[in-house]
C-alpha cells in the first residue's frame, strides 16, 4: 500500500471517529469506501514470484529473497555435451574473465523492485551471455511473463512465459 493511500485511509478513520454519533448508514458506506479503496490497492500491486519457475528452455530458477528484494538463481538447466550441471561454466559470458564461475547457483535475476503491477529489473541469460533489463508480470499465480529488453543501436526487447512448480 502507498503512503498516499495510506494517508487517505488515515484521514477517513479520523472522519469515521467524527461520525460515531451520525447515522449508521453514512457510516457503512465510508466504511465501504474504505474497503474499496483498499482491494484496489491490493489489486494493483507487483505480482508473488517467489517461488521455483521453470523456463521456457526447460531451466529451473529459484526466486527467494535476498536482501531488500528477491532475487533468482539458476538452480537446474541442460548443460552443453560433456559437462553436468554441477560442472557446467559460464562459457558464454561476453566478459573473458567471468568464464570459469560456475552456472548452478549463478544469480540470473537481480535488482528488482516492485511496481505498481510489476517487477522490474536485470536478468543475466547464459545462453547468449550477457545481461539486460526485465520486467516480470503476472495474469495467474502459475505463469510469469519476463520481457527482457537491451538497447544496441535500438531497443530490442524479447518475451518469454514461466511456470511457477509445485
Amino acid at each position: 500500500m502507498t503512503k498516499a493511500l495510506r494517508d487517505i485511509m488515515t484521514d477517513a478513520a479520523i472522519q469515521m471517529r467524527g461520525l460515531l454519533g451520525r447515522s449508521r448508514h453514512r457510516q457503512s458506506a465510508i466504511l465501504g469506501s474504505l474497503m474499496l479503496i483498499n482491494m484496489g490497492a491490493s489489486a494493483l500491486a507487483a505480482p508473488d514470484i517467489i517461488g521455483t519457475w521453470r523456463t521456457s528452455d526447460g531451466a529451473t530458477v529459484q526466486i527467494q529473497p535476498c536482501g531488500k528484494s528477491p532475487c533468482g538463481k539458476l538452480v537446474d538447466f541442460k548443460p552443453l555435451p560433456g559437462h553436468s550441471t554441477a560442472s557446467a561454466t559460464d562459457v558464454n559470458h561476453k566478459d573473458k574473465s567471468k568464464r570459469t564461475r560456475k552456472l548452478q547457483g549463478l544469480t540470473v535475476l537481480w535488482r528488482l523492485k516492485p511496481t505498481r503491477t510489476a517487477w522490474n529489473g536485470r536478468i543475466y541469460d547464459p545462453r547468449r551471455g550477457f545481461s539486460a533489463d526485465v520486467t516480470l508480470t503476472s495474469k495467474t499465480r502459475n505463469t510469469l511473463t519476463l520481457r527482457g529488453c537491451v538497447r544496441v543501436v535500438f531497443k530490442m526487447c524479447e518475451t518469454e512465459k514461466w511456470r511457477r512448480l509445485p
